[in-house]
């Protein structure tokens, strides 16, 4: 390969990191612009969604845990969602330490409500691809995602 190809191969691939940053940054602020819309941060409702989708109730810890955040964070989270209504704290016989969390009827409206904004936005973005070219984009995602995790030893 000569130096100007090298070059070149280099702007190719620095573009390509650019337009994965930019279309990051696209997507998050949409969902920034739907929390600010709802009531919800980020944080919130993704606590939140893991609530409203677990099939048993979820300790701090557990929750922590799906959230990879620690502990204390998600506490003072958890404390912030059942002052706001959102869940509410449940006694644990086998241990009244441990305190469990479910969402109630009116946190699950509040994310009912964020979750079909966002889908409204995802269907509106890509109205105009079809499965095929859905599919192809998630399959190039996702080799571009284990490209960027087998690097991430040499950043």
């Amino acid at each position: 390969m000569t130096p100007e190809q090298r070059h070149t191969r280099r702007q190719h691939i620095r573009l390509l990191a650019q337009e994965i940053h930019n279309a990051a940054a696209c997507l998050n602020a949409s969902q920034t612009e739907i929390c600010r819309k709802t009531g919800l941060s980020a944080e919130r409702w993704k606590a939140l969604a893991v609530i409203a989708r677990t099939s048993f109730t979820l300790s701090i810890s557990q929750l922590a845990r799906q959230l990879r955040r620690s502990r204390q964070s998600v506490h003072t989270l958890a404390l912030s969602l059942e002052k706001a209504g959102w869940i509410r704290f449940l006694p644990n016989r086998d241990d009244r330490r441990l305190l469990q969390m479910e969402i109630t009827p009116r946190g699950r409206i509040l994310l009912t409500a964020a979750e079909e904004r966002f889908n409204a936005w995802l269907l509106t973005m890509a109205y105009d691809l079809d499965d095929r070219e859905l599919r192809a984009l998630v399959g190039t995602l996702r080799s571009v995602r284990a490209r960027f995790a087998r690097a991430r030893d040499y950043a």
